[in-house]
């Protein structure tokens, strides 16, 4: 994480959310449980309130060579936040107990930056080395000389049983009905490691994530009982973008390696095209920004592209080491979705514009903290989460509160 603070002070980066933007707290098993309880095949991301750095994790639905739930965790930036959710989805009976074979079907560490792996070998010596709980592990192949990232690979190579990959743009790996594609670093940057021809938040794996995958289905045929249609048909899935830390240089390549179709003329052949092989690739219903919304890793361009209805920053809220988010990077964000530049109309509040950030306050003073997205399949709306929780306690799920859509 590298950056410089702008000028102003915290509460003109990130306002307080307003109270009345939360439903009011469930009993029982809590809001956020009772909706897994009534979609028990839906996915979940949880964006930890882990104050400067990333600790992500999605909770997999079942799936066919699964009965039971899986986890992908991505960057871990501190040693107890990462095994209390698991703990916690555990307790609820929604993960076996955690160390159990094949849960971690995919730890990623999308650069090595203390505030993205500080947690990571600890992790894995928690969830037991040998055990066989990680299935594979994910980095870029950037070389740092730091303590933090020389514990991590060597906690790895004492494990034979964890598959390895450093991956590059258009890498794909399909966890059941979920698909998760590399969008960078481009392979062009990924050859430039070696030099230290490219700075090392550019060098960050930005994924994709996509659920559910599956564009061909099987219809039965109208004329031939007994037998069915296979079709290629563009249903409806839901996607997030994760950013990691990538900067300017990143997205460069990326929009270079996953261009948008473009109508020249022909409707229908865009139309066939979209349906053989889906939306703009860089399209997504929710984007964690890249860096923390530093200043130098948006921009307006590519927030209008990816065109997310939900956004998601990873920060302290202006305060922490660096000061993140930035202005500049927030209100980039802010216009993406309300553009009030010409018009010079009155900007929303952030939460009426989809847009959160982990160490967000309450007009209360209260910590309004983790983030947990539920994804169903199907038309119903994605809901999201707030686990009222600071840097330093511990995931409590049945504190869950409902962000209520804006009227």
């Amino acid at each position: 994480m590298t950056g410089s603070a702008p000028a102003g002070s915290a509460a003109t980066v990130v306002r307080p959310v307003r109270s009345a933007s939360l439903a009011a707290a469930g009993s029982g098993r809590g809001t956020l449980l009772g909706a897994l309880d009534e979609q028990p095949d839906a996915l979940v991301y949880f964006l930890l309130n882990v104050g400067d750095g990333d600790s992500q994790v999605l909770l997999l639905p079942p799936g066919s060579s699964h009965a039971e739930r899986r986890v992908v965790v991505v960057d871990v930036a501190t040693r107890h936040k990462v095994p209390e959710l698991l703990i916690a989805l555990h307790q609820a009976g929604l993960l076996p107990r955690p160390g159990t074979a094949g849960q971690v079907a995919l730890l990623v560490a999308t650069h090595p930056h203390f505030d993205h792996i500080g947690g990571m070998g600890q992790l894995v010596e928690v969830l037991g080395q040998g055990s066989g709980c990680v299935d594979q592990f994910w980095d870029p192949g950037f070389y740092s000389p730091n303590p933090s990232f020389h514990d991590l690979m060597r906690r790895l190579e004492d494990d034979p049983r964890i598959r390895r990959l450093q991956p590059t743009s258009g890498t794909t790996l399909f966890l059941d009905c979920v698909r998760l594609t590399v969008l960078g670093p481009g392979v062009a940057l990924r050859m430039r490691f070696d030099t230290y021809g490219v700075q090392v938040n550019d060098a960050s794996l930005t994924l994709m994530v996509e659920f559910p995958a599956t564009r061909l289905y099987a219809e039965p045929a109208q004329d031939r009982p007994g037998e069915v249609n296979r079709r290629l048909t563009a249903r409806r899935s839901r996607r997030l973008l994760l950013g990691a830390d990538a900067q300017f240089t990143s997205w460069a390549q990326t929009t270079s390696d996953f261009p948008d179709l473009h109508d020249h003329g022909n409707p229908l052949l865009q139309k066939e095209l979209r349906t053989a092989v889906g939306q703009d690739p860089l399209r997504a219903d929710v984007f964690k920004l890249s860096h923390h919304a530093s200043k130098n890793g948006v921009n307006v361009e590519l927030l209008a592209r990816v065109n997310a209805r939900t956004t998601l920053v990873s920060s302290s809220a202006g305060g922490g080491r660096y000061n993140f988010p930035h202005l500049l990077a927030m209100e980039a964000a802010r216009e993406a979705v309300q553009a009030t530049t010409q018009s010079g109309a009155a900007r929303h509040d952030d939460d009426a514009l989809g847009i959160h950030v982990t160490g967000s306050i309450l007009d209360t003073g209260e910590p309004v903290g983790s983030v947990a997205l539920l994804l169903p399949r199907g038309s119903r709306p994605v809901r999201l989460f707030r686990l009222m929780d600071g840097p330093a306690d511990p995931v409590d799920l049945t504190r869950a509160r409902e962000a209520v859509p804006p009227p």
